[in-house]
This record gives C-alpha cells, sequence and structure tokens, in this order.
C-alpha cells in the first residue's frame, strides 16, 4: 500500500488556499510508492467528499472521466518517470473545473503517438487528450507537471 509523503490528513479539502472558492488536494510520493489503482481512489474519495460536503454537482460522468485521467497520467508517470511523483485535485466551482495535475522528476515532456487502433498501449496521452476541456505540461524544478482541465455541465466556454 502506498504510503504518502505528505498529504491532507482524511482526505478533506483545503479551503484556506484560494479565497475564490476552489478546493484543493494534494499528495507527494517516493519512488515507486503510488499506483493507478491508489490515484483513482484518491480521485473518488475527493470528489465523493466535494459533493456531500460542499454540495458541488459533479456528475458521475465527469467523476469517472477524472479517474480515467489519473489513472492515465499516473501510468505514465510509473512507467516512464520513476522517483518521487504528486498529484494535485482542484474542484473550481465557480468556473465550472476539475482540475488534475500530475507532477513527476522527469524533464522529459510526454510525447503522444498517432492514434493506431492496432496498437496495444500507448494511448494514454490521446485518451487524456480526448476526456479533456484543456491540456497542459509546464516545466517544474526538477521535472514537469502535466496538467488536465475537465468542463462541468454548463460550465462558461472561454473562447
Amino acid at each position: 500500500m502506498a504510503v504518502p509523503l505528505r498529504q491532507k490528513a482524511s482526505d478533506e479539502p483545503d479551503r484556506n488556499r484560494n479565497p475564490h472558492g476552489t478546493l484543493r488536494w494534494d499528495a507527494h510520493w517516493g519512488s515507486g510508492t503510488i499506483s493507478a489503482a491508489e490515484a483513482r481512489a484518491a480521485v473518488r474519495r475527493f470528489l465523493d467528499r466535494v459533493r456531500a460536503v460542499d454540495r458541488v454537482t459533479i456528475p458521475d460522468r465527469v467523476a469517472q472521466d477524472a479517474q480515467l485521467v489519473v489513472s492515465e497520467l499516473i501510468t505514465n508517470v510509473i512507467r516512464h518517470a520513476p522517483g518521487a511523483c504528486g498529484m494535485g485535485l482542484e474542484v473550481r466551482p465557480g468556473s465550472g473545473l476539475v482540475q488534475i495535475s500530475v507532477w513527476d522528476s522527469s524533464s522529459r515532456p510526454p510525447r503522444p503517438r498517432p492514434p493506431d487502433g492496432r496498437r496495444v498501449g500507448g494511448h494514454g496521452l490521446e485518451i487524456v487528450g480526448a476526456l479533456s476541456h484543456l491540456l497542459t505540461v509546464t516545466d517544474r524544478d526538477p521535472g514537469k507537471q502535466v496538467t488536465a482541465q475537465l468542463l462541468l455541465p454548463g460550465a462558461p466556454l472561454e473562447g
């Protein structure tokens, strides 16, 4: 079982970081201490709490998409960037966004492969891109952060 190096007690969203109502959860793990299943479970617990306690409407479809996005991003970390990593989850009720950020210690950016229905594996970024409103990669010291934003129904579209 993975034990986060730093995690909020009782999986409660942190309401003190942002005065605009953003609800957050963060965790950092050491090398080899996280699995995709544990990351999905963390997303599920966080979103369930946001639904129940904060009364934010998050449809099952968005919650399932968020779990799939996290699963793909964490799997990429495990396969391509062994070492310390972390995950941040945010729900921004005012903007209608669920944001998922995964960071690792590798500076090598993710490289999406061209779609190929005959290939087994290698579809993670394609899946994440298809489910996300916005997908970004930013440099960190050390490594990089991949951030996916999912829209809640009725979210204002920027354009």
